[in-house]
């Protein structure tokens, strides 16, 4: 590495989005920890997020441009250069806010640092070239090459693109896409252990920041304008876990009761488990599974942050069944491993894995492994939802119809009441078992405060 004077911050971006592409790391972990240096200031570390979260976004849509003044292919050229490329054409096409030469200026520096002068050159030019021709940039063509057009203009992956313009449609597509591009809102439930919504506000509301009332779920609050959320003192303190909304109703679906016996088959991180535990007002057995040991222990910080002490976490792979807790549960959350195809807009690095038939294929076995061992523990008479944040419906609706083909002792309960009553945006698929499922689509959800995508089912065991 040459001795050449960058910008500190934008060597962070690099070095976070190298990581991501080398996949060494997810984007909110990687952010999190280089915004935890207290030498970041508040405008840089908002600065930092933008360029990051943006390039990631919009990886297809940058690279596409590069590629039009590139003398060689983005695959043949260094991970790092790669970079410094996306960040560059990411201010020059989406932010008004730095002025061309300085983008130029700030390249060219980190090109010099990691690579050659002749790459520095080389970085110059195509930045150069897309100042001068960013308006003349030929994209594909949206009638004869749709799939691609979409693909490109919105940075979703080809292969999930072309399933979603199957099953949706052109114009409902682009409206999931564009929801995905959006800048999600930040959402926390409220610990009603500790302390009632109103009450939470005012917390927030005392210290300038703005909160809205979720209107599908009574603990859900959206706050506006707090860049670092778990240094804000309520959180120390437990007063509220960060969920969306769509998230928190898969627990409001289980109803679990205080005194039960629940069991959450996949609880790392713990937002469904300590929200269970909320439920049962912290009264009756809690077990948290996960096949995650480090998981794990995420779930029992959590477990003391918010004052819970039901919960007793165990690591145990779903798949594998635990002959002890058979039929020994009154409710049970099978939140499975899923494509995370729901959640794109929070974790828009996810859209960069390698999806095809294959990937599918080995996580719809794994959920149906899951969903079969799970159910084991369940006593008679007793419920257990199956969630995922997935759009897909081998991943959902199918899942649990190939489930109850082989488990004639479970039967579909009826959600018309609860979607009913909670006024949900839910997806009308057109599938058989109407009322049975409740697919929430992000950009299809025609309200105010749109949702991440998630799937539910809910099951009884009949004996």
């Amino acid at each position: 590495m040459k001795n050449t004077k960058v910008d500190p911050i934008r060597e962070t971006i690099l070095t976070i989005l190298v990581q991501i592409d080398s996949r060494q790391g997810y984007i909110n972990i990687l952010l999190s920890k280089s915004l935890d240096n207290k030498e970041i200031s508040t405008r840089d570390a908002a600065f930092i997020t933008e360029i990051t979260y943006g390039v990631v976004r919009n990886r297809n849509k940058l690279d596409w441009a590069i590629s039009q003044f590139s003398t060689k292919p983005l695959s043949e050229t260094a991970v790092l250069i790669r970079n410094i490329l996306r960040m560059g054409v990411y201010q020059l096409l989406f932010l008004d806010k730095v002025p061309d030469y300085a983008v130029c200026n700030e390249s060219v520096q980190l090109a010099k640092k990691y690579g050659s002068p002749g790459i520095a050159k080389f970085v110059n030019g195509v930045l150069r070239n897309i100042i001068r021709n960013r308006e003349n940039i030929r994209w594909p063509d949206k009638e004869k090459e749709t799939a691609l057009y979409i693909s490109t203009i919105y940075s979703h992956p080809l292969y999930i693109i072309e399933r979603w313009l199957k099953r949706f449609g052109f114009a409902d597509t682009v409206k999931i896409c564009q929801a995905n591009n959006k800048i999600p809102p930040l959402v926390i439930r409220t610990n009603i252990l500790k302390i009632s919504r109103s009450d939470l506000k005012k917390i927030f509301e005392k210290e300038n920041i703005k909160v809205i009332e979720g209107i599908f779920t009574e603990e859900a609050l959206y706050v506006k304008g707090l860049s670092n959320i778990t240094k804000f003192p309520a959180y120390r303190e437990g007063l509220f876990q960060i969920q969306d909304e769509a998230s928190i109703l898969v627990s409001h679906l289980l109803e679990p009761l205080p005194g039960e016996s629940v069991i959450d088959v996949c609880s790392a991180p713990g937002g469904k488990t300590t929200h269970l535990a909320q439920l049962m007002v912290n009264k009756g057995s809690l077990l948290a599974m996960d096949s995650n040991e480090l998981r794990l222990l995420t779930v029992k910080s959590n477990c003391r942050r918010l004052g819970i002490d039901i919960v007793k976490a165990q690591q145990n792979n779903g798949a594998i069944l635990a002959e002890k807790y058979l039929k020994t549960a009154d409710k049970v959350l099978i939140d499975v491993p899923c494509t995370g195809l729901g959640v794109l807009r929070r974790k828009p690095d996810l859209r960069w894995k390698d999806y095809d038939s294959k990937r599918f294929e080995k996580l719809t076995k794994l959920q149906g492994q899951i969903l079969n061992t799970a159910s084991c523990y369940l006593k008679i008479g007793g419920k257990l939802v199956y969630s995922t944040c997935s759009t897909e419906p081998e991943e959902n609706e199918e899942a649990v119809s190939r489930f109850l083909e082989k488990h004639p002792d479970f039967e579909l309960e009826d959600l018309s009441k609860f979607i009913k009553e909670r006024k949900l945006p839910v997806y009308e698929s057109g599938q058989h078992h109407q009322n049975k499922f409740i697919q929430i689509l992000p950009g299809l959800s025609n309200s105010d405060l749109d949702l991440d995508g998630f799937f539910m089912a809910k099951m009884i065991r009949k004996g």
